[in-house]
């Protein structure tokens, strides 16, 4: 399974991964530095049934006062005067994986979260472009990084473990490696912005060129309210295409204020879900889309 959750903040993402992950343990990319700071994960953290690592690293390495001088500064002075070391960090330890104990053993990978990621991966472009924003050719390889690191990340679950092992077809260990690695899941975390995009009700687009000679596309008539993925660009609207369930949560609040956490796993007009489970019907023989953040029970195992 090949799988990606959606929400606001707080909509329960990273503990329906850790809690009801189907395949364990669980070993989290902490892009975020929260797995060791929340106290009701540390009973499963204590027992094994988590691993993690952690990125250390943070979004920019310059001091806060020289940091906003360089973004309002002029042109040709935008570049933040060190070295943004987050994705370099990001991409040294996933460059590894395949000799790291805790990814070979793990039954799931949490990368948690791409939301994180993307201002690391941004503020490393920035500065190898020496722009406080990206212009229109950067736009283009952000859009293919994100479809090179989301594939690296599937190829690796995907091949089980390191490359090259041959993957038993029978017997005690059927579906693992000849290293006794288990075949894994990959799950990403990632949050939610709202997006326009064309629809029937829009009648044309003009293309323009601003005056700092960058292309702008402008829209005659009512676009589509989409609800994206809170990666900038075209990819926010698109990752889905890349995993096999694509879930959403939110939370409800009931007469008595108290909260119920809930996770629809296909289609709701705005966003594109998806869920590979054998479809659920209720007595009334009605599709059943939302379940309790619970992969098990979206799974009935």
């Amino acid at each position: 399974m090949i799988s990606a959750l959606m929400s606001p903040p707080g909509g329960g993402k990273t503990t329906m991964a850790v809690k009801t992950a189907l395949k364990l343990p669980v070993h989290v990319v902490d892009i975020d530095r929260k797995i060791n700071q929340m106290v009701e994960f540390k009973p499963l953290i204590d027992t094994g049934r988590i691993t993690y690592w952690e990125l250390s690293e943070t979004i920019n390495e310059d001091k806060l006062a020289g940091r906003l001088t360089s973004l309002l500064a002029e042109k040709d002075k935008q570049k933040p005067y060190q070295a943004p070391l987050g994705w370099s960090k990001i991409c040294k330890y996933t460059d590894g994986w395949e000799k790291d104990p805790l990814v070979q053993n793990a039954g799931t990978i949490l990368w948690d979260s791409y939301t994180i990621t993307a201002i690391h991966m941004k503020s490393h472009m920035q500065y190898i472009s020496g722009k406080s924003k990206l212009i229109w050719d950067a736009w283009s390889a952000w859009d293919q990084m994100w479809q090179e690191t989301t594939n690296i990340l599937i190829d690796y679950v995907n091949s089980t473990a390191t490359d090259g092992c041959t993957i038993k077809r029978e017997g005690e260990f059927k579906g693992f490696c000849e290293h006794k690695n288990p075949p894994k899941d990959l799950i990403i975390s990632i949050h939610e912005r709202v997006s326009e995009k064309p629809g029937d009700k829009t009648k044309s687009v003009t293309v323009r060129r601003d005056d700092k000679g960058q292309q702008q596309k402008d829209y005659i008539g009512q676009m589509d309210v989409k609800i994206a993925g809170s990666v900038d660009g075209a990819f926010g609207l698109k990752f889905g295409a890349w995993f096999t369930d694509v879930y959403a949560l939110r939370v409800d609040i009931n007469n008595d204020g108290q909260p119920k956490w809930v996770c629809r796993v296909h289609p709701d007009g705005r966003r594109d879900l998806r869920c590979s489970a054998k479809q659920q019907f209720n007595v009334k023989k009605e599709l059943i889309s939302e379940f309790e953040p619970d992969y098990h029970k979206i799974f009935r195992v």
